[in-house]
């Protein structure tokens, strides 16, 4: 019973490891979403407000449209690589936790009054771990969708921490005298 409530903890940590990642590859798929199209906005604008010499309306039209085409053969590409990085994640979740549901269930067989006993004992020592295991798990799922967030420009609110101060003590200090 009690390995099963650590394989339970430890498939969830992988769960949210596996989360955490995902959210992390997301928030970079925006990120340079977002360098992506604020590049082609300032290029596009500078050729478009600026008289340059030798360019002409139909030069600044082509390195505008080939920047778009650069800018979307890019993104393409950020996209098809970032969903297989997401597709080789969720594998590897996949396989880590069939074999921790395997090693459960070879536990689980064990028959004799003794295995049981130490099986039950080391469950037993280990769950405060697995415990702190998921709660950092759950933390570090919490902080990379606060990333995500806030690479995506939505902001969450500020978090004010109100601290005491501490009085100044104030030591004299003696010099030393030569005899």
């Amino acid at each position: 019973m009690t390995t099963q409530t650590i394989s339970t903890a430890a498939i969830h940590v992988v769960g949210q490891y596996n989360e955490a990642g995902k959210t992390l590859v997301s928030a970079w798929r925006t990120g340079v979403h977002r360098l992506l199209n604020g590049a082609a906005s300032r290029s596009s604008a500078f050729l478009g407000n600026r008289q340059l010499p030798l360019l002409n309306d139909s030069i600044k039209t082509q390195l505008i449209g080939a920047q778009e085409k650069v800018n979307g053969f890019l993104a393409n590409r950020l996209d098809i690589d970032t969903s297989r990085v997401v597709s080789v994640m969720d594998r590897v979740a996949a396989g880590t936790t069939s074999g921790i549901e395997s090693v459960a269930n070879a536990t689980a067989r064990v028959g004799s009054p003794l295995g049981n006993s130490v099986l039950g004992t080391l469950g037993s020592l280990h769950m405060p771990i697995a415990n702190v295991s998921v709660q950092i798990a759950d933390k570090i799922a919490a902080g990379a969708k606060q990333i995500e967030s806030r690479v995506a420009g939505e902001t969450a609110p500020a978090k004010t921490v109100k601290a005491k101060a501490k009085p100044v003590v104030r030591r004299t200090v003696r010099s030393a005298r030569k005899a």
